[in-house]
């Protein structure tokens, strides 16, 4: 049995402080999940490999990280057969350990290939936050045995930190989208605006009928009111210069 190997506190303080970094220092989000795997390989002692795997709104899952071919491969094959450990982690929203591959019977032709590509133990976490599985963070090793309930809690706190990390990323970017959308329909609104007061001016009309005109001439033209808007400004300009 592998004698347990937790980090010290100032060893988790270290490891969590460069997973913080990187999202401080607004790297891309592969750039976090690769820092992870390796952290995650170096941390469990005897792990020959490490990768994570999301899973997207349409269950489509990758692996978006992992530390060698090894791992890229046995995890394709678990995709292309529907199961195994790390999928079963994602489904099941619970840890997954494997002692060794050659006794493994809940996923027999995925276990086999793996004891066959040199590997013999597994231990797959579920990426969770507020409820949502996102993926999972794996590990392997050429070694039967090698994980145990201490493992587990390591790397769970692996996952909980990735799944937060991931997490604070999508919520930026979906902010930063929303921002982006709420500037675009301001600008379409002011866009707009402009064009009504054009029409008004033009046509002598009073301001709802003028809206009325902006969307007679999309209609007419098969275009939107803002493209409308945009070329009744932009005429004026030239008319101008």
């Amino acid at each position: 049995m592998t004698e347990s190997h937790d980090p010290t506190p100032d060893a988790w303080a270290a490891v969590f402080a460069r997973m913080a970094g990187v999202l401080l220092s607004e790297q891309t989000v592969a750039t976090v999940l690769e820092l992870i795997t390796s952290l995650a390989k170096d941390t469990l002692p005897d792990t020959d490999g490490s990768g994570i795997t999301l899973v997207d709104d349409e269950s489509n899952r990758s692996t978006s990280a992992a530390t060698g071919k090894m791992v890229e491969r046995l995890d394709a094959l678990q995709y292309e057969l529907g199961d195994g450990p790390c999928l079963a982690a994602i489904r099941d929203g619970v840890p997954v350990r494997v002692d060794d591959f050659r006794e493994e019977q809940r996923w027999p032709e995925w276990s086999r290939w793996a004891a066959e590509m040199g590997m013999s133990s597994s231990l797959s976490v579920p990426l969770q936050y507020a409820g949502e599985i996102m993926g999972a963070l794996k590990v392997y090793s050429t070694r039967p045995r090698v994980y145990t309930a201490d493992s587990e809690d390591i790397l769970g706190r692996f996952a909980e930190q990735a799944a937060i990390l991931l997490a604070n990323m999508h919520t930026l970017t979906e902010a930063e989208a929303l921002n982006e959308r709420l500037l675009r329909a301001l600008r379409d609104r002011d866009l707009i605006a402009t064009a009504k007061g054009i029409v008004m001016l033009r046509e002598n009309i009073d301001a709802d009928r003028a809206v009325q005109r902006l969307l007679e001439l999309s209609t007419q033209r098969r275009i939107t009111v803002r493209e409308v808007a945009a070329e009744i400004v932009a005429s004026t300009y030239n008319e101008t210069v």
